[in-house]
This record gives structure tokens, C-alpha cells and sequence, in this order.
């Protein structure tokens, strides 16, 4: 990994494109507890090895510090071959990009700019140029969604609230025609199909890219979307153990941010599905 402070281009790519949103007095980027994050999960939980670090960078966008995500990238990446590396690249794209609907966009950009410079300074062997999706979104990509979305929330009991939002928010829905009316939201068609079933199709296992979803919503701070979404991750497939482990992962990450999230009990949670 280059210097960003002393390499003369990472330098000026930073203050250009990666750091004008960082707040006076946040923290600055740290080389060791970022690697010690991800070496303690992947060795705690050898099966989250293949995305812990997608999981590290969503919640760094959550905590509004999406500029560290480059320098992150940087430094899992510093010995990686160009195959390697571009594997590396595609997870952490993937990843912020099933993210951004529940974070914004603008939150998320300093991370993908991070991420060009580095391979602006190594050569483009050193990412994926791969597209994944088509140019716009089908009625497979609405098929898909709603499928996803269905089992995801299917244990989450949240279907009076859920009537109520499609009621009184209207716009957040869109209407899909073919042989008869079907209704889906804006999140099942483009979030969860357009999005999230393409990545898992291409990335991700259904319950990989989950749990990096409930990672992202738990950095937030949302606590209540949190709970719901634990157990929706429980229920598809992940284990208590491997559940804790992101929790504490993020709480480190918000704390780190100063950002601090409210205690969850996994157990508990478990418990009542």
C-alpha cells in the first residue's frame, strides 16, 4: 500500500475526491484496527472469511466514514496479485452497491472514489470492470425482488406496517403490467431485485449478502429496523455466533466513528422467531 499522506498522487486524490466530507476531529483512518477487525471475525468465524471485509466497508458508509473504505481497500489488496485483487474489488462494489438504497448515495460516493484512485495508481488489472445487471429493469428483475423479499421478511411480522406505508406513501411503489396488475414497491423491484438478486446470483450467497445488509442497517443506528432484520438473517440461514460477531464488528466500527449503536441481544432475538 502507497502512503496516501506522502505518495504524491494518493495524496491529491484524497484531498480531491475522498476526504472534503470528513468532519474536523474524526478520527483518522488506522491501518491496524481495521486489519485487526477483520482478521479477529474471519478467525472467530472462518465462515464469514470470503466477505468480512464487504461488510467492514458498508458499515464504514453507514458510520458516514465511507472515505476510509479506499484506504482499506488499499491495504487488504497490498500483496494481492491483479486476479486476486479485482476479486477483492467486485466484493467491496457489490457490496456498497446493495448497500446505497439504505444509506444514500452521497454517503457512499468518497468510497467509490477511494477505490478508483487506488486503481487509477496500480493499473486497471487491479479492479472489475464486469457488468452485472442490464440497462434497465425487467419484470424478472420485479419477479425476482418480490421472491427475495418475501423470504426475507416472511418471520419479520411486519406486514400492518408495511400495508400502511403502501397505503399512505404511494410513490415508493411502482406498477409492473403484463398478462395482470402486479403491485411491488420500490424497494422489492430495485433494491431487493435489480440489486441485491443479481449480486446474489453473481457475489453472494443469499445469506451473505444479507447479513451485510443487516451490518449496514445495524451501522446506521436503526434500531428497530436492526432487530427486524437479525432475525430475518437468523431465519434465512445465519448462525447465532456469526450474527454476534458482525454486531460487535459494527459496534467497534460506530464506536470508532463515534457513532455509538444500541446493544442487541442476539439471543433473544433468536428466540422469538
Amino acid at each position: 500500500m502507497a502512503d496516501w499522506h506522502t505518495d504524491k498522487f494518493m495524496s491529491e486524490w484524497d484531498k480531491k475526491y475522498v476526504s472534503p466530507n470528513v468532519k474536523p476531529g474524526a478520527p483518522t483512518y488506522s491501518k491496524e484496527f481495521f486489519l485487526d477487525l477483520l482478521t479477529d471475525l474471519t478467525t472467530s468465524h472462518p465462515e464469514l472469511k470470503g466477505f468480512t471485509d464487504a461488510i467492514i466497508a458498508t458499515a464504514c458508509c453507514a458510520v458516514s466514514r465511507a472515505d476510509v473504505v479506499g484506504r482499506f481497500f488499499d491495504d487488504i489488496t497490498a500483496n494481492a496479485n491483479p486476479g486476486d485483487s479485482e476479486k477483492t474489488f467486485l466484493r467491496l462494489r457489490e457490496a456498497i452497491t446493495i448497500a446505497f438504497p439504505y444509506v444514500g448515495m452521497p454517503t457512499c460516493i468518497p468510497a467509490y472514489y477511494g477505490m478508483i484512485g487506488v486503481v487509477q495508481r496500480k493499473g486497471e488489472a487491479y479492479a472489475s470492470t464486469r457488468v452485472l445487471r442490464n440497462g434497465t429493469i425487467t419484470e424478472q428483475d420485479a419477479r425476482k425482488g418480490n421472491e427475495l423479499r418475501s423470504r426475507i421478511y416472511k418471520r419479520v411480522e411486519n406486514s400492518e406496517i408495511f400495508g400502511l406505508m403502501d397505503h399512505y406513501f404511494t410513490d415508493l411503489r411502482s406498477v409492473l403490467r403484463s398478462t395482470s396488475v402486479m403491485r411491488f414497491t420500490t424497494s422489492t423491484v430495485v433494491t431487493w431485485g435489480y440489486l441485491i438478486a443479481k449480486a446474489n446470483e453473481e457475489v453472494f450467497r443469499p445469506t451473505e449478502s444479507h447479513l451485510i445488509v443487516t451490518a449496514t442497517i445495524i451501522a446506521l443506528g436503526a434500531t428497530r429496523q436492526s432487530k427486524s432484520h437479525i432475525k430475518a438473517t437468523l431465519e434465512l440461514g445465519n448462525s447465532v455466533g456469526c450474527v454476534k460477531g458482525v454486531v460487535e464488528l459494527v459496534r467497534k466500527i460506530a464506536d470508532w466513528a463515534g457513532r455509538p449503536i444500541d446493544a442487541f441481544d442476539v439471543d433473544q432475538l433468536a428466540r422469538s422467531i
